[in-house]
């Protein structure tokens, strides 16, 4: 499959309006994003279709997981792939209420097809960089000592 500047461009603006989903504490939109085969993979499980990203994403802005912050993309690439697209980029989340202060980066790696309703999410993979998680602070290198 050939992909084209515009398709890159739709593809690109599908993450973006995901995630200005999220960070409008608006499951659905975040849910539209996805085919309806689409799987969405977290550190915190595997959901199947929009009605199931759409039901975890719910229950994971009532917690609390989402207030005050925003979420920044970067560092986009995509590739023709037998199933449509593969696209990869970085995500940086910000709080933004009583920050600026990063709280966790993460990375998205995706296959996207075309459908009726444009590109989806056939697949996405969030992998969450392990020294954001919890209590976990990134290891600093300790200052060398001059002789």
């Amino acid at each position: 499959m050939t992909i084209t500047t515009e398709d890159k461009i739709d593809i690109q603006e599908l993450t973006a309006r995901t995630y200005i989903g999220l960070d409008s504490e608006d499951a659905g939109g975040f849910a539209s994003g996805f085919a309806d085969d689409g799987v969405f993979v977290a550190p915190y499980g595997e959901f199947v279709g929009p009605a199931a990203v759409k039901e975890f994403i719910t229950k994971h802005i009532a917690a609390g997981k989402e207030d005050g912050v925003r979420h920044f993309l970067t560092n986009h690439v995509v590739d023709a792939h037998e199933e449509g697209a593969r696209y990869r980029f970085y995500i940086t989340k910000m709080n933004i209420a009583t920050g600026p202060v990063a709280i966790a980066t993460a990375g998205g790696d995706c296959i996207v097809k075309r459908t009726g309703e444009g590109w989806r999410f056939k697949r996405f993979q969030l992998t969450i960089d392990p020294a954001m998680f919890g209590d976990a602070k990134p290891v600093v290198a300790p200052v060398a000592k001059s002789a």
